[in-house]
């Protein structure tokens, strides 16, 4: 028997590696371990091991079959036992990867989020300062082509205007060549009417000079503030008074006069001579 026991404590120190848990972690610490009845062996007494009390680990280690079905019987056990756990480690683990999987993306699909919703409002951003700075241009454009409409109609006004000044200055250019004509006109006859003014000037100072000097006309005498001519040769009185015609003077014609003595000249020396 005693054998026996030894045998089983071999038995169960050359069992698994220390993968067995505690006695607090069994499931059967609660559990009560009454006697087990052993089968009846071939050479033992049954009796003898009821009466003598041995504990079930004891009993089963002393059968003839318990050496082989007993330890094998609680190595199944506690391996059904860690069977379980290892499950629910494994599924555990997996669910913590899935977890931090869940949770990496889900930071990775906030900060996705959260860069999308920057770059929207930044693009709504851009978009109003875009749609502002169009409007912008529009009514600059529209301010453009209104300001580009009044100086058209500015620019035909002043084409108008700047036509009807050269009809004007045309009209003007030739009143002005007929007016220089006529002024070419009027200087001519100036010219003309200052020549005859000039020599009626002439003429009056010289008449003005005989005048004041009692002067004649070479060949002429002056006798009683008149210019005399005398003829040296006998004429007929119609050829005296061609001649006096000639000479653009008139004839002499004594009439009631009396004779008179009129002064001559002949060689610079002064003789009278009466006429009658």
């Amino acid at each position: 028997m005693a054998q026996s026991v030894v045998y089983a404590d071999l038995k169960f120190a050359a069992g698994p590696p220390s993968t067995v848990p505690d006695e607090d972690d069994s499931p059967y610490e609660n559990v009560p371990l009454g006697p087990v009845t052993a089968a009846p062996s071939p050479g033992g007494n049954p009796a003898a091991a009821a009466a003598a009390g041995t504990p079930r680990s004891a009993v089963v280690a002393e059968g003839p079959r318990g050496d082989a079905c007993g330890c094998w019987s609680l190595a199944g056990r506690w391996t059904r036992r860690w069977r379980v756990p290892r499950a629910l480690l494994a599924a555990s683990l997996l669910l913590l990867l899935l977890v931090v999987a869940v949770v990496v993306l889900g930071a990775y699909y906030w900060q996705v989020t959260r860069s999308l919703q920057d770059t929207s409002r930044e693009h709504m951003a851009e978009q109003g300062r875009l749609s502002q700075e169009l409007r912008a241009r529009e009514q600059s454009l529209e301010q453009t082509q209104l300001e580009l409409a009044w100086a058209r109609e500015e620019l035909q006004r002043v084409w108008h205007e700047y036509n009807i000044t050269q009809t004007e200055l045309e009209s003007r250019n030739a009143e002005l060549g007929h007016t220089q004509q006529e002024l070419a006109v009027l200087q001519e006859e100036v010219q003309v009417v200052q020549g005859k003014l000039n020599t009626s000037k002439s003429l009056v100072s010289s008449l003005r000079a005989c005048v004041n000097t009692d002067c004649c006309p070479s060949g002429w005498v002056l006798y009683r503030s008149k210019c005399l001519y005398i003829s040296m040769a006998k004429k007929s009185w119609q050829d005296s008074h061609q001649d006096c015609a000639e000479r653009s003077a008139q004839l002499l014609v004594q009439d009631d006069w009396s004779s008179l003595l009129v002064p001559v000249r002949s060689r610079g020396v002064v003789y009278p001579r009466r006429v009658g």
